[in-house]
Formats: C-alpha cells, sequence, structure tokens
C-alpha cells in the first residue's frame, strides 16, 4: 500500500517530475556504462586519434562519409550524435558545422519522400489510408517537428510521418531546415568546448546524454501541453450549405415547376408557406397577390399558403425594430415552425430584414428569397447577410444565415421605375471592376443597351454579376467576412455615409456608384490606377445614368470637417478595429489600403465636383 501511494504520488508531481526522472535514469545508465568500460573506451579514442584527416583531400572524403551517414540514418543505425561530434572533433567548428547541417538536411528530405512515396503506397496497400489520422498515430505537428530533430529513431521516423501526412512541403523545408541550423550549431558548439579541453572522453558521453537531454526536453513540452489541454474543452464541427440561385421567368404560373420543385425539395409531407412580400411591389404589380394564391391552389396537395401575402415597409424603411417586431408577430401568430417556409419577396433591405427574422425566429426557420429589384437579383439576395439598422448604424444588427433558394423571376424587374432598374447596375459595374475585366469590357461595349434597360443586355449583366458574387461568397473562405479583407465592398464605405446623409433619397446603387468614383480618383492620385482607366471608370458610370457629384457628397459638419469622409471611422468600426479599403490597381484587379490619405481624399472629392448629373432624364430624381 505504501508503495501504491508512492507511486501515485510522483505521477501527480505534474511535468516536471517526469522530466528530471527521465534525466537522471538516462544519464546514470550512460555514466555507468562509462565507468564500467572507460579502459576499453580510452583505448577506441587513442586509435580513433591515428585517423584524423592530414590533407584536404582526406578532409573531403572525411566529411562526404560523415555526411552520407548522417542522411542515411533514416534507414540505417547510425548514431546521428555520435557522428556529429565525431565530425567537429575531425574537421573542426566550422567543418563540423556544415556537415552536420548538410548531413541533417539530406536525411530530412530522404525520409520525407520515402514517407510520400514508398512508405505512403505501402499505408495505402495495407488498407491504413482509410482510417482516422489518429489511428496511424499521433496526427504530427509543427512543433512535435521541431523538438525531435534531436531525438534519435524519432527524428527520423517524424520525417518519414510527415511525408506519409503529406505534411505541406514548403513548410516542411522551412521547419526542418531552421531546427537542423539550430540542431547543428549546438552540436558544433558543445563539440568545440569539448574538444578544446582536450576531453575526446566527454565528448564521447555528451553525444551519448545530448539525445537524452532531448527526449527529455520533449517530453516536458509535450507534459505541459498535455496538461494545458486537460484544463479546456475544444468543440470543432462544419456546417455545409448548399443553396440554388434559380434564374426563371413568370415564377407563379401554375405551370412553372421552379418553386414547387425548390419547397418541396427533401420533404415528405405539405410545406406551409408564409409569404411577406415588398409593399412597393405589391402596389406596382397589383396582379401579385391573386397569382401567388392561385398558384399555391394549384399546387394545394403539396403546399399550404398560411394566409395573403404580408406587405413589408419597402427599402431602408423595412430595416427598423418595429418592423423585425411586427414580422416575429405574424411568424407566430400563423404558427410557424422550423419546417415551415418563409417566402420573401422584394429588394435587398426587405430581404435582409426578412432573413434577419427568420435567422432568429425559433433559431432559425426556413427561407427562399425572390429578389425584385436589379440589385437584388445580381448581389444583395444571393449572398449569406442579413440585418437591420440600429443606433443611427447601417446593418449594425444581423446574422449571417443563408437561404434555402435564390429564385431570381426577371418578369419582377419590368414594372420597377427606370430609377430603380439603372441604380441596380452599379453592383454589376463594382464586380467587374474588382474581379472581371473582360465583363468590365462588356459593360463599356453595352452602355447604351444597359442605360435602357434592354432586356437582352440586362439579363446577361445579372446573370454575371450574380454568378462573379456567388464565387466569391463560396470560394474566397470567408463566406461569414471573420477577416477584415472585403473586396465585394469596393466603394461601400463613403455609400454608406452617403445613404445616411440623405436619409436614404439616394438609392444603395447611386451611392455606391458615387463610392467606386471617389476611390477611383483617390487610388489614381496615389499612383495605383492609371489615368485612362480612372477615366474609363467613370465614363461608364456616367454613361449609365449616375450623378456622381449629389449635394451629400460635400457637406461639412460644423468643425468644417467633410461629414462624408467620417464615414471612414464608422467603417472601421464595422469591420472590428482596422480599416481594410479595397482600392483598384487596374480594372478587373483590387488590393486592400489600411491607411487613408485624408489631404488626398479631400483632392478626390474635389475632383469629383466637377463631373455633372448625366443629362438622360434622371436628373430630377437627385433634386
Amino acid at each position: 500500500m505504501k508503495h501504491g501511494r508512492g507511486f501515485r504520488s510522483l505521477s501527480q508531481k505534474g511535468p516536471a517530475a517526469h522530466f528530471w526522472l527521465s534525466l537522471l535514469c538516462f544519464s546514470g545508465l550512460v555514466i555507468a556504462s562509462f565507468l564500467l568500460f572507460e579502459q576499453q573506451i580510452q583505448g577506441l579514442l587513442a586509435q580513433l586519434n591515428l585517423y584524423l584527416p592530414s590533407t584536404p583531400t582526406q578532409t573531403f572524403n572525411v566529411a562526404l562519409l560523415l555526411i552520407a551517414l548522417l542522411a542515411l540514418d533514416v534507414v540505417l543505425p547510425v548514431p546521428s550524435s555520435m557522428v556529429a561530434l565525431l565530425a567537429v572533433a575531425m574537421l573542426g567548428s566550422l567543418g563540423g558545422y556544415l556537415v552536420i547541417f548538410i548531413g541533417l538536411c539530406l536525411g530530412a528530405g530522404l525520409g520525407y519522400a520515402l514517407g510520400a512515396g514508398y512508405f505512403r503506397l505501402l499505408a495505402g496497400r495495407l488498407g491504413l489510408h482509410q482510417r482516422q489520422p489518429g489511428q496511424l498515430g499521433y496526427r504530427l505537428g509543427t512543433l512535435s517537428l521541431i523538438c525531435l530533430r534531436g531525438i534519435p529513431v524519432l527524428a527520423e521516423t517524424s520525417v518519414v510521418a510527415a511525408g506519409m501526412q503529406r505534411y505541406p512541403l514548403p513548410a516542411f523545408l522551412l521547419v526542418t531546415t531552421l531546427a537542423n541550423a539550430g540542431l547543428a550549431l549546438a552540436y558544433s558548439a558543445i563539440g568545440s568546448f569539448l574538444v578544446e579541453q582536450n576531453a575526446l572522453l566527454v565528448t564521447l558521453l555528451a553525444s551519448m546524454v545530448l539525445p537524452g537531454l532531448f527526449l527529455a526536453g520533449y517530453s516536458l513540452v509535450k507534459s505541459l501541453r498535455k496538461h494545458d489541454a486537460e484544463q479546456s474543452l475544444h468543440g470543432r464541427f462544419k456546417v455545409h450549405y448548399d443553396y440554388p440561385v434559380v434564374f426563371t421567368d413568370h415564377l407563379f404560373d401554375p405551370l412553372n415547376p421552379c418553386l414547387h420543385r425548390q419547397l418541396t425539395h427533401g420533404q415528405r409531407r405539405p410545406v406551409t408557406v408564409l409569404v411577406f412580400a415588398d409593399e412597393q411591389l405589391l402596389n406596382s404589380a397589383s396582379q401579385l397577390p391573386g397569382q401567388i394564391e392561385a398558384y399555391f391552389a394549384a399546387h394545394a396537395a403539396d403546399l399550404h399558403l398560411k394566409t395573403a401575402p404580408i406587405a413589408v415597409p419597402a427599402g431602408e424603411l423595412s430595416k427598423d425594430a418595429q418592423v423585425l417586431q411586427r414580422l416575429y408577430a405574424d411568424m407566430l401568430q400563423q404558427g410557424l415552425d422550423r419546417h415551415c417556409h418563409v417566402l420573401a419577396l422584394g429588394g435587398g433591405a426587405v430581404l435582409d430584414a426578412v432573413g434577419y427574422a427568420c435567422a432568429t425566429f425559433h433559431r432559425g426557420i426556413r427561407l427562399i428569397r425572390v429578389p425584385s429589384t436589379v440589385l437584388a437579383q445580381n448581389d444583395a439576395g444571393i449572398g449569406v447577410k442579413n440585418g437591420i439598422n440600429a443606433f443611427g448604424q447601417k446593418n449594425l444588427l444581423g446574422a449571417f444565415y443563408p437561404a434555402t433558394a435564390v429564385i431570381n423571376d426577371f418578369q419582377l424587374l419590368t414594372s420597377l421605375t427606370r430609377r430603380d432598374q439603372i441604380a441596380g447596375l452599379a453592383e454589376a459595374v463594382k464586380v467587374a471592376l474588382i474581379k472581371d475585366a473582360v465583363f468590365f469590357q462588356w459593360m463599356e461595349r453595352n452602355a447604351d443597351a444597359l442605360a435602357r434597360f434592354d432586356h437582352s443586355a440586362s439579363r446577361y449583366a445579372i446573370h454575371r454579376c450574380a454568378e462573379l458574387h456567388l464565387a466569391h461568397i463560396t470560394g474566397a473562405g470567408d463566406p461569414f467576412e471573420r477577416g477584415n479583407g472585403r473586396p465585394l465592398d469596393y466603394g461601400h464605405w463613403a455609400a454608406h455615409k452617403l445613404e445616411n446623409l440623405s436619409r436614404h433619397r439616394l438609392r444603395h446603387g447611386e451611392a455606391v456608384a458615387v463610392g467606386m468614383a471617389l476611390d477611383g480618383l483617390y487610388a489614381n492620385a496615389l499612383g495605383l490606377l492609371s489615368d485612362a482607366d480612372t477615366v474609363r471608370v467613370l465614363a461608364l458610370l456616367l454613361k449609365l445614368g449616375f450623378c456622381l457629384n449629389p449635394p451629400e457628397l460635400f457637406l461639412k459638419d460644423a468643425q468644417g470637417r467633410s461629414q462624408v469622409l467620417l464615414g471612414l471611422e464608422e467603417f472601421r468600426q464595422h469591420l472590428g478595429g482596422q480599416l481594410s479599403i479595397p482600392l483598384l490597381n487596374r480594372i478587373g484587379e483590387s488590393l486592400d489600403v489600411h491607411e487613408i490619405d485624408n489631404a488626398q481624399m479631400e483632392l478626390a472629392l474635389q475632383r469629383l465636383s466637377s463631373h455633372a448629373a448625366p443629362v438622360l432624364g434622371l436628373n430630377e430624381s437627385y433634386q
């Protein structure tokens, strides 16, 4: 019982106790062996002294032999620590260092190649590749790769394991090269000191003790990491999203299967649906409510419409806390649960507000978006962001919540005013400027048709813009915007401020057009964007019908500061503290800047003031 208690008390002393116990036991064994066989070892060292190289050729041959021994240590039982210290004793500190470093690097490379090639193939044939990573041993990390470089057997095993686990080759070469440089320096320094003291016996002893030190040190680090890990829990899982963006015409024609297909996908029982629709859309398309009810009546076997479409205030008025509360009340009154669907019809603002309600009601209710504006169909409606305005800040409250599906019905755009049709094209210009120079050139060639909202040209522009936006959201690696870089926000820092300054008299697309022109002139002032490309950007925006100098652009506060430029600080806070503004360095390509030169931006504002509103029948909209 006493022995058991003693063992348990020792095991509870923590990582430091294990470290010193391991070092004491290992060192004791080595010292004991030297005490027993001191005379034999001294004789061996005396014979070795006779073979020290005396000519450059002998020195070169000895160096090659020692390098080969260190490199082949991965496949042969070579005492690498002993070889390393002997290299210093025979070739001096510099020569020994180079031999050790080169040999260790070659050995690491050979081990990685064997692991990535032969051993990985062997593991595949044995079926080991089908096992979980933990079943193939510990998952190799960078710290392990560094710490194990000085430990016999484990050093070779670690580089082979790195190859088998496809540890990134550039990172492997960098980590092992730096670790080998440090290890070679340690061997060289210790070996040089011992040789100067004429202590070849101690040198040999050190070559056997050093691996023990490395092993004990690694055990200490590993124990400390394990101890830290035991103090915390980690949760990790992935959520998979897959939603279609569908383009169609006459969505609520009973013969059009598009909506029925999306609502019933994966369902084994009738689907309950509640429809929220943009109030302005319902007013401009008075036949729409009847079409919706007739559609659901025609599919009554599979679809159940809870009530007639519920109107939601149009535009930014919908992104209000009181509107959000009414949405919650409507969903609660209609008895919606997490298996029901909400169908949201409207512009980007309405989709944002309804989407936020769906994201938070019952912690998430199924949502199908039906964008009814150009801007919503090519940008806002296909993303994963939802939210409302609060405390005077745009999109202050919100959630990332992808829709179940997005359905773009081009016919919903035909009832829009000319101003709204053109405003939505700003996002197409934006995504072309930052992503696709060829698309920008196409827009230049078709600017007249786009300004007339020619159906063929407009369809293509909307589809291509949506395609580029979706590709960025799904392929850029940051769909929930946890980082600071947001190229899709090009022109938006000024746009958000202009919308607030105009009290949303300016459409979002109109404000974005001004923001893009301002940032283009600023990039030109910095020398990032050429004069020719700057002229092309401004010319296209003007030709499409955008006013680039609305009065809000030149408002000053009581201290004489530009109110638009104050939007930079608001945008910094929106991003989480670090400013990140995308700027063009050529058409089709952007880069992020983290500081703004206020003097140059003021100059860009003055240059923009000289660009008058185009004479395209839109000027009265800005009065």
